[in-house]
């Protein structure tokens, strides 16, 4: 019976002897792995502040692309707007174009004016 106790105790140091060798083990691979992102830390950081700084710009980039948009389509509008008034006034006058030839080309001159200001 002592034999068997022997042994049973035996077999539980060689266990106990085996996970403290793979928790040895596993603290050097923690410690080395530690000292890795030591020296990395500094180039992460670095790296993350530039794509935070991309990030930052590509999001303006994009806030004034958007900003162009709609000015460019409040100009579309506009534009369209006074072109349609002008030649609503000029077919208005184009009928009656025996006694309104001077204002016809006086529209005429002025629409040409307010486009090219417009632009």
């Amino acid at each position: 019976m002592y034999l068997f106790i022997a042994i049973i105790f035996i077999a539980e140091l060689i266990i106990a002897f085996t996970i403290i060798n793979y928790i040895v083990k596993a603290d050097r691979a923690v410690c080395k792995y530690n000292e890795c992102i030591k020296v990395f830390n500094p180039l992460v950081l670095n790296c993350l502040q530039y794509a935070r700084c991309l990030v930052s710009t590509f999001n303006n980039s994009f806030e004034k692309f958007v900003v162009f948009i709609k000015k460019k389509q409040e100009q579309v509008v506009y534009k369209t707007i006074i072109i349609i008034v002008i030649y609503t006034f000029l077919f208005l006058f184009k009928m009656k174009a025996d006694k309104a030839s001077k204002i016809y080309r006086l529209v005429g001159a002025i629409r040409d004016v307010v486009v090219d200001f417009a632009v």
